[in-house]
């Protein structure tokens, strides 16, 4: 199921101060809201080289949707010149501010990291796959924004 949603949020529809300072400074940062991916970057540990990808202009009208127990995300893509809505699927979260880890229902043991969270934008870690086929599991990081 991670495998299907994965690609999902990366290129459906994160500028980010420090999570540290945001914290630090009684900032009302929250991931609850909507929001919507900037880039996305693939940390490859086989050449420690940084994939970079940028969604499309259908691409970022999808979102992502935080409210405060699920998580409501609409993909869309482009299909024969027209973006049309690709997927849409609601998941019950946890969010454990003090560390920064999210996880869906059933999927305690593969928690996503939220490494920044500001009041205007946030960055998603994902340490769960092994892109470049070296056994080690590579970083994907979404930067998304938010939107509303």
């Amino acid at each position: 199921m991670k495998k299907i949603i994965l690609p999902l949020i990366l290129f459906s529809a994160i500028s980010c101060g420090s999570g540290d300072e945001d914290r630090e400074s009684g900032n009302k940062a929250s991931v609850i809201g909507k929001w919507s991916v900037e880039k996305s970057e693939i940390y490859r540990s086989l050449n420690q080289q940084i994939q970079t990808f940028y969604p499309t202009d259908c691409q970022k009208t999808g979102t992502q949707e935080f409210t405060s127990t699920h998580l409501i995300s609409i993909s869309y893509a482009e299909i024969n010149h027209t973006c049309e809505k690709t997927d849409a699927f609601t998941r019950k979260y946890t969010f454990n501010k003090g560390d920064g880890k999210f996880w869906f229902e059933g999927e305690e043991n593969d928690p996503y990291l939220i490494t920044q969270l500001s009041q205007t934008g946030m960055v998603i870690e994902d340490r769960m796959q092994d892109f470049d086929g070296d056994g080690t599991n590579d970083v994907l990081r979404r930067f998304y924004k938010r939107i509303n």
